[in-house]
């Protein structure tokens, strides 16, 4: 079977080809999640747009208002070694550093694993978490759709059949924040359906006083990359403590749907990424976790 390829200099280049394929076109960079979904048997590409040229897609920028601004082609070895975004959000460049290896690191792009929507992608659940906006152009212009409302069912996400995206928005946070990422496997050798991950943003009182406000964004526990406000609720105005990660624990077996597989249950990785959590959300309120495991970053 032929494919078309049209390597596009600019994102009207691009867009304009998505428009003429009519939803028969996929969008590569670099190329990683495209032979995922090729791999998994989910796509047969019949016209690829290359967007990897597109200068405007490939920088990272700190906007005049304190707005990080991401490129969808920039690369997850590029958000690692970034200073720009280590000064502001120091838990993206730590999940950027521990994904796969080195060459998915150099080559895989952060659009690209946002578009993929994989559960247990790593930089969905941090966007999550930051509360980042996806700005996607299309033949009507920009579109801003929020991080929350950007992944809808597996693989799946809000984007239109004619609409590239073209960059991460992430607002800066309030004084007072912090950051962490935690990442569990059962083993330390690569066990993808077991990877559990959690992200954090929180607001500290001061004097390490109860949390103010927090975000949360989970991998590896349902259909799409996960946030529950309903988690958030039950840290707010309370300080970490065993009381207050029981009921965490509760309301994520309440409220999570992992898929299970061969290896492992949905009770199993509830009772995972019930413990990340904890581990994460100590990280962050005071730089410590408990127990044992594999927790990365």
């Amino acid at each position: 079977m032929s494919c078309r390829y049209t390597r596009a200099r600019t994102t009207a280049e691009a867009v304009e080809a998505l428009v003429a394929a009519k939803g028969e076109a996929h969008v590569i960079a670099g190329g990683v999640a495209l032979v995922i979904l090729m791999n998994e048997r989910l796509v047969e590409p019949t016209w690829l747009v290359d967007v990897s040229g597109i200068d405007a897609l490939r920088s990272i920028d700190r906007l005049p208002d304190g707005m990080i601004r991401i490129g969808a082609a920039v690369t997850h070895r590029e958000v690692a070694e970034s200073e720009i975004v280590a000064e502001a959000f120091p838990m993206v460049p730590e999940m950027a550093a521990e994904i796969a290896c080195g060459r998915i690191a150099n080559k895989g792009t952060v659009g690209g694993s946002i578009c993929l929507a994989d559960p247990q992608g790593d930089p969905p659940v941090a966007m999550l978490a930051l509360h980042a906006t996806m700005r996607t152009v299309g033949p009507d212009g920009a579109r801003d759709i929020p991080a929350r409302e950007f992944f809808v069912d597996l693989y799946e996400t809000a984007l239109r059949e004619d609409e590239l995206l073209r960059e991460i928005l992430i607002p800066p946070m309030k004084p007072g924040s912090v950051t962490a990422f935690g990442k569990y496997a059962a083993r330390k050798a690569m066990d993808y359906t077991s990877t559990i991950s959690v992200a954090v943003r929180l607001v500290r009182g001061a004097d390490d006083g109860p949390i103010e406000e927090i975000s949360l964004g989970f991998g590896g526990v349902g259909q799409t990359p996960v946030h529950s406000e309903e988690v958030e609720n039950v840290f707010v105005g309370a300080v970490p403590s065993d009381e207050t990660f029981g009921r965490a624990r509760k309301k994520l077996f309440d409220v999570l749907d992992p898929i299970e597989d061969h290896l492992y249950s949905a009770d199993y990785k509830r009772h995972v990424a019930a413990v990340t959590l904890r581990r994460t959300v100590m990280k962050a309120f005071d730089g410590t976790w408990e127990g044992e495991g594999v927790l990365i970053r």
